[in-house]
């Protein structure tokens, strides 16, 4: 009798660890389309968030995230200043040689402005003004206005070496007035408009208090 019942038994066996590996199987399947499936996802997100956050051209951040960022800025306490940046003479460029030649002077420009900032939160905080714009935002994060002139020079400097210039107005927020973006952006705008008018190729800020202090040197990563 136990001799009949044995071969009964080691199918049963054997068609439990069959039933077992097809489960082990079939979950294994599952985890590698859902893998293959979260994999996708974070592509096409990754897709969206270049297509919507950076600029083609430039690869820097949009004005969507600029406006961001300094309403997130706005909502803490610490102070932050504000670099609003127009490269010279792009419209002679597009006038006389076209609107290709304008692009290679915007991606020029853009690499000498990431050569003169040190810090990768820096380079984060490097922002187009708009897909059509030859102006550039730079946010400078718990900075006051004297360091950013600072800044500002350093551009200027690394602008020149490749023999372009630009207008540059600095502005700052104090970390405690009550402003929006646009004031902030208002604000920079209205000093590289005055450096335009005091010739291009130069820095302008407000308020005119750095003469009142002393002077403040540059943060770690900047020199």
């Amino acid at each position: 009798m136990l001799v009949e019942i044995l071969p009964v038994v080691d199918g049963c066996l054997i068609g439990a660890v069959s039933l077992l590996s097809g489960i082990v199987w079939q979950q294994r399947r599952q985890l590698s389309l859902l893998q293959t499936d979260q994999l996708l996802l974070a592509n096409k997100l990754g897709t969206i968030e270049q297509q919507t956050c950076f600029d083609t051209l430039t690869g820097l951040r949009n004005r969507t995230m600029f406006e961001a960022k300094v309403s997130q800025l706005l909502r803490g306490v610490e102070p932050f200043a504000l670099l609003y940046i127009d490269l010279d003479g792009l419209k002679a460029v597009n006038d006389s040689l076209g609107h290709r030649a304008g692009d290679r002077l915007i991606r020029m420009g853009v690499k000498a402005i990431r050569s003169a900032v040190r810090r990768r939160s820096d380079l984060d905080n490097l922002y187009r003004r708009g897909d059509a714009a030859v102006e550039f935002f730079w946010i400078v994060e718990k900075a006051r206005i004297d360091i950013a002139v600072q800044l500002a020079e350093q551009v200027m400097t690394a602008l020149r070496s490749v023999s372009l210039s630009a207008s540059i107005g600095v502005t700052e927020w104090d970390g405690q007035s009550i402003q929006a973006c646009d004031q902030i952006e208002l604000a920079a705008e209205q000093q590289m408009q005055r450096a335009k008018r005091d010739g291009r190729n130069c820095v302008r800020w407000t308020p005119d208090v750095i003469e009142h202090r002393a002077p403040a040197a540059l943060p770690p990563g900047h020199t």
